[in-house]
């Protein structure tokens, strides 16, 4: 049986490539360096928008010990109250969608420096992340370490988390 530390060594490990590819396609450099446009900024946004409402029924009411997911966009109907939840495949989707959320706090920070962005304040989504992500990530960090895995329920919770990347990819290069 694995720990909440191995599942999130194993996550990032399986997910660094995907992870990396995601960035670099997303243009991630150039929201860190100040040079994002206000017309990119807004593409993201789109992106960001569309593949939420893609995952978020997927993970929507889940609730484990002191960790509830927190939807980023209102999605347009909330599970029913006896949606159950393939464990394994939950974790590996919230590995993603929290670890998003954490990024977003420091991407917040980048936009509201960015002078050719100013149009676009309050940058909602990203500030909203600011807010809570940290405190999300470490609830979850926190009941997945309550979670008793095994090896095939490792392997299935690495190939959602990259199955989620993959999804957020294909979001990306659809046009929105």
């Amino acid at each position: 049986m694995s720990d909440g530390q191995q599942l999130l060594d194993r996550l990032r490990s399986a997910t660094s490539a995907d992870h990396r590819h995601l960035e670099s396609m997303t243009m991630g450099a150039k929201m860190m360096d100040g040079s994002l446009t206000a017309a990119e900024y807004r593409r993201v946004i789109d992106w960001q928008r569309r593949v939420h409402l893609l995952l978020e029924p997927l993970v929507n009411g889940f609730a484990r010990g002191d960790y509830a997911y927190r939807p980023r966009f209102l999605t347009p109907a909330p599970p029913s109250p006896d949606t159950s939840y393939d464990l394994p495949e939950v974790l590996g989707r919230l590995y993603v969608l929290e670890g998003a959320s954490l990024g977003g706090s420091l991407i917040y920070r980048k936009l509201q420096d960015n002078e050719r962005l100013r149009s676009e304040a309050p940058f909602t989504f990203y500030r909203e992340q600011s807010e809570w992500g940290v405190k999300q990530w470490r609830a979850f960090t926190k009941m997945i370490a309550t979670v008793p895995l095994g090896e095939d329920d490792l392997r299935r919770a690495e190939q959602s988390a990259r199955d989620t990347f993959a999804r957020f990819a294909a979001e990306w290069a659809t046009p929105g």
